[in-house]
């Protein structure tokens, strides 16, 4: 049997685990070269313990042990399609897509019809944004099992990606039904109907979504959105400050907190949300300076909100959060000009999202 993946390098050390790069590690696979493989019946057993051995790693984080697992297992066997796809996985968690992409390619060779290999490489092609290839190894998953529900959510992001969102939620209200107690599905659905103004339903699955998994940090955050959006200001205020119960140090429910006070007049409040956030190491974080500039805005120090947020749009360009903050900002401040580039940069970015609608006619 032929080495599917002898000549690969593997570029697997993220700063995600704080892991140094290792030039002698990052040659493990160059040092291989393809050769014919037989493997004796005694080391499949030994095969499947080192898959074992590195999900265990995989799962506490532990990249390097992971890694050397499934190089000892494909050593043994190359044309194992499990560690193939796991490799890709810890690759692609790693930061290393292209890498991945080789592993999770050579796994579906392997076996064209593993529904979970073709899933790991359409949400492989999601995150590199190339959404057709996405949705065409996302569409053949449900070709082989019409009831996977997890395909359907991520081609209905690749579809809120191209801006079809009344696609997408249909896709993931069928998801829903197959699986109603997945947390990740109503919290999708909140933002959906949040981003087509469909405000009480975006409330009704958000709050699922919490029941569901009052943990998810995130939830909180977008329930706060909502409530805001719904100019019910209070009940925003405590949808933020539940999730600070859930993760103090969690910059969205910060800056969602500080935003909830200015609009509530509490702007000495907010102030104090925002000094927090900076002393948590959170005076970069884009919507904390963001909301820190609106709050400038509204204490009569104009130059020191532009400042602020002409320095979150040079990387936050294309964040509507964040134009929706500096759009707000610059109303606020009468600077008409601005206001309407941003506008025109939203209407660009996502032209059928309702709050972009309502900054239109407003």
């Amino acid at each position: 049997m032929r080495s599917a993946w002898s000549s690969r390098k593997w570029l697997c050390f993220p700063s995600l685990y704080g892991i140094q790069r290792r030039p002698r590690l990052l040659s493990l696979f160059s040092n291989f070269t393809n050769v014919e493989v037989f493997m004796a019946d005694n080391n499949k057993e030994k095969v499947e313990q080192l898959i074992q051995d590195g999900l265990a790693h995989h799962g506490a984080g532990e990249v390097e042990q992971a890694r050397d697992a499934y190089v000892q297992a494909l050593e043994l066997e190359p044309e194992n399609a499990k560690a193939l796809d796991l490799a890709g996985l810890l690759c692609m968690q790693c930061g290393e897509p292209s890498a991945a992409e080789e592993f999770y390619s050579s796994a579906v060779k392997i076996e064209p019809d593993n529904t979970r290999f073709l899933l790991h490489l359409g949400i492989l092609h999601l995150e590199q944004n190339e959404f057709r290839k996405s949705e065409e190894a996302l569409r053949k998953v449900i070709e082989l099992d019409p009831d996977h529900s997890d395909a359907r959510l991520y081609i209905a992001l690749v579809k809120r990606a191209g801006g079809e969102r009344e696609d997408a939620k249909a896709l993931l209200e069928v998801a829903e039904e197959l699986d109603r107690q997945n947390a990740s599905y109503k919290k999708w659905l909140g933002l959906l109907s949040l981003e087509t103004g469909d405000l009480v339903a975006a409330l009704e699955y958000s709050n699922y979504a919490i029941e569901l998994d009052p943990l998810d940090i995130s939830i909180y955050s977008q329930l706060g959105t909502i409530c805001n959006e719904m100019d019910d200001f209070d009940l925003a205020e405590k949808s933020y400050a539940a999730g600070l119960k859930v993760d103090q140090d969690d910059m969205r429910c910060r800056a969602g907190l500080a935003y909830t006070r200015i609009k509530l007049g509490k702007l000495d409040e907010a102030k104090r949300e925002i000094i927090e956030a900076n002393k948590k190491g959170g005076e970069e974080h884009p919507l904390v300076l963001a909301v820190s500039a609106l709050l400038d805005s509204f204490l009569g120090q104009k130059q020191e909100a532009l400042g602020k947020i002409e320095r979150v749009l040079t990387t936050e360009s294309s964040s509507l959060d964040i134009l929706l903050l500096a759009h707000q900002l610059m109303v606020n401040l009468e600077e008409d000009e601005k206001a309407e580039e941003i506008l025109e940069t939203m209407q660009n970015l996502a032209p059928d999202d309702a709050r972009v609608m309502t900054a239109l006619l407003a």
